[in-house]
């Protein structure tokens, strides 16, 4: 369709720029989402690597308490105290290894929340520079529409006007 060659389009200037601001956004969104999906995922991690350092401290104390009763009533030969001796060792080994891996994790789920924030500070500026693109579309197509609007008037006087300068006509 063509228009009339007295029409003229107006296209928003800085259209390429909104669209730009705006996908900008939406990649800071979908960034955001991800850096929350695993910050979440590494909280469960955090909580899980917890959960089974608890356990493995149960675990050690309750058999330590069987061995205790065990030395207690007699019940235990020397070999019985040195594979207990040794069995402390490796107890001691998997408790620090627990600690280690619950520390790794809470540093890893440390990075991740930061991460979280990071993206959650760039979506809000990249909303704000779109919302700044935003407001000056609106003022343009406001300013678009009053100079129509002044147009139509100015059009509408000159045809009164036009109308009562014609000949034969009295108003």
């Amino acid at each position: 369709m063509r228009y009339h060659q007295g029409v003229v389009t107006r296209k928003y200037p800085l259209d390429p720029l909104r669209r730009v601001r705006a996908d900008k956004v939406d990649q800071r969104a979908v960034s955001l989402s991800d850096a929350l999906r695993k910050a979440e995922a590494t909280a469960a991690d955090v909580e899980r690597k917890r959960r089974a350092q608890e356990q493995l401290d149960r675990a050690v104390r309750e058999t330590a308490r069987g061995e205790r009763e065990r030395l207690e009533r007699g019940q235990l030969t020397a070999a019985d105290l040195a594979r207990e001796a040794a069995w402390g060792l490796s107890a001691s080994l998997a408790r620090k290894e627990m600690t280690r891996a619950v520390e790794a994790a809470q540093d890893e789920h440390a990075r991740a929340t930061s991460q979280a924030d990071q993206e959650r500070s760039s979506l809000a500026t990249a909303q704000a520079e779109a919302k700044v693109v935003d407001k000056h579309h609106d003022k343009w197509r406001a300013a678009g529409q009053a100079a129509d609007i002044a147009r139509d008037e100015e059009s509408a006087e000159e045809a009164h006007l036009a109308r009562a300068r014609r000949p034969g006509r009295q108003g």
